[in-house]
């Protein structure tokens, strides 16, 4: 997880067809993500900017593979990370909306998991509800405990598993651990509480995660290129970008609801133009300040909806281990000073 993966940036850009004037106009902001690129060390990023659903510009920089003999193309489609939460919680808030859930339902209650005999059950777990899962208010502290869906090691031992630990394997993992603090009385990001809203919409709509992505959020919003990402190379998309060692050193299938997306920047921009970034539907008119951040080993992503109405997606295929944290605020600050107004 440490390792970091160091490339040559000085490569081919790629540019896709935009309004005449933005080569000029968004000079700055392809100055920025260069120089972020090169901090990153990454192969390859990918840019895009919107207003209302219409790109304004779109770009690709670098490198789609390792030998720096593909041009990444505007539309090139990466892991997106943790960025994959807002598309979650728009599929769930959908399925809300359409009443097949409610925000007071029991996820635990839906899912009906059995104990093992003898095993203990928190009495708590079965109060959470599907809107404090939403709000990473359900009872779990990976800071106080630990995150379970970067714990396959330990899961795979405990369940007695032969077969690779799929997302279903971890939930059962944790219906018998204790919870960090009672549901409802804070906040605490949580990996894992989007790992049970993807099992909640698959046991109420009676498909995969991905068909209830398919149905609740890409096929009525027409968002092309939002994916799950697949840890099989042979199983993705032609377009998809190549990764560094390090990425290899998790399960992104295992990821599906709370990280495992992959996504180009211009279909970002497209969710932006009908979702907040907390999964919310985007109110005509409004104001909005929202930041999402996505950072897996070998990916790392923003997607940001600036005050001015103006939406921007950057994905990269890197990350530095050790910087995670001031990278991102980096990356955000110089996004930001590259499209205020003079």
């Amino acid at each position: 997880m440490e390792a970091c993966f160091i490339a040559c940036v000085a490569l081919a850009c790629c540019q896709a067809t935009v309004p005449a004037e933005s080569e000029s106009a968004f000079a700055k902001l392809d100055e920025a993500v260069a120089g972020h690129m090169k901090l990153l060390g990454a192969r390859a990023a990918t840019l895009a900017v919107s207003r209302n659903g219409e790109i304004l510009h779109s770009k690709g920089f670098g490198s789609q593979d390792q030998f720096g003999k593909k041009p990444c193309q505007p539309g090139a489609l990466m892991r997106v990370a943790s960025v994959s939460k807002p598309v979650t919680a728009a599929a769930v808030r959908e399925a809300v909306f359409s009443g097949k859930l409610s925000f007071d339902d029991k996820a635990f209650v839906i899912l009906g998991l059995k104990a093992p005999k003898n095993a203990k059950v928190d009495p708590e777990l079965d109060k959470i509800t599907i809107k404090q899962l939403l709000d990473h208010k359900a009872g779990w502290d990976r800071g106080a405990g630990f995150d379970p869906m970067f714990a396959v090691p330990r899961i795979k031992s405990e369940l007695k598993l032969a077969r690779a630990v799929n997302p279903g394997d971890v939930v059962r993992f944790m219906h018998t651990q204790p919870l960090d603090f009672e549901p409802g009385t804070k906040a605490v990001y949580s990996n894992f509480g989007y790992c049970v809203l993807g099992r909640v919409l698959e046991k109420k709509m009676g498909k995969s995660f991905g068909g209830c992505l398919d149905e609740l959020v890409v096929g009525p919003f027409a968002i092309r290129d939002i994916k799950l990402g697949s840890d099989t190379v042979s199983k993705r998309d032609s377009r998809e970008v190549e990764y560094p060692p390090e990425a290899r050193q998790f399960s992104i299938e295992l990821m599906d609801a709370n990280g495992g997306m992959v996504a180009s920047a211009p279909a970002l921009c497209v969710f932006m133009r009908h979702f907040m970034l907390n999964g919310e539907k985007r109110v005509s008119g409004g104001r909005l300040d929202w930041t999402a951040f996505g950072s897996l080993p070998g990916s790392t992503a923003m997607a940001r909806q600036l005050p001015g109405g103006l939406d921007v997606a950057v994905l990269f295929n890197a990350r530095r281990e050790k910087s995670i944290d001031q990278d991102n605020a980096a990356l955000k600050k110089a996004v930001e000073l590259a499209l205020a107004k003079p």
